[in-house]
């Protein structure tokens, strides 16, 4: 009677101890997945700022693309002797709102193209002969620095031998290429007869 009294103890005393190491072991299980969630979310918010940070860097760096630009300010002269074309005169600002251009030699890129010529950089020396004989880039008006600013207005005189192969109705064209901003393309046709002073607008 006594064994019979003690065995249903015994039986009580094993279940209950099964289910207190189940219960532990969902607890163990429970904490490994919020670990390994934290983890998780920490990753993917690290990597989202990381995402955010990019897109931002690459925003601003097309914003100052863009914010620093060169227009033509009024006409495109070219003049010719002796059946030849001699210069080319271009006359350029900032357009409203941009921030200053680095004009000087060796910062700012001139390229040239006809179909005859290809010159990657034609402003190796700021030329200050008359008649010019290379590349002339000069303030007409402004503060007398060398940064192309808004209100401001500069003269581009290119005279480089080159362009005594074009012929009438030859097509020639002309980046001004800042170190920061858009590219200024001057393209324009000759006409039939070469005057003295042709106004290519």
């Amino acid at each position: 009677m006594v064994a019979m009294r003690k065995t249903p103890y015994r039986l009580n005393d094993v279940g209950r101890r099964k289910k207190g190491l189940t219960g532990l072991e969902t607890a163990i299980v429970l904490i490994a997945f919020v670990v390994v969630a934290a983890a998780f979310a920490f990753a993917v918010l690290n990597m989202g700022f990381f995402t955010t940070q990019k897109s931002s860097e690459v925003m601003q760096a097309g914003l100052e693309e863009t914010l620093s630009s060169v227009e033509i300010a009024g006409s495109v002269v070219a003049r010719s002797s002796g059946g030849q074309i001699s210069n080319i005169t271009i006359y350029v600002k900032s357009a409203v709102g941009k921030n200053p251009v680095d004009m000087r030699n060796g910062v700012l890129v001139i390229s040239y193209r006809d179909p005859y010529n290809f010159i990657p950089n034609i402003y190796t020396m700021n030329d200050t002969n008359v008649p010019v004989t290379g590349v002339r880039v000069r303030q007409l008006t402004g503060d007398g620095d060398t940064a192309l600013e808004y209100t401001e207005v500069w003269e581009i005189v290119i005279g480089i031998s080159q362009l005594q192969s074009l012929k009438p109705n030859d097509q020639f064209s002309i980046e001004i290429k800042p170190a920061q901003g858009s590219i200024l393309k001057v393209e324009r046709r000759l006409p039939p007869v070469f005057d003295p002073v042709m106004d290519l607008t």
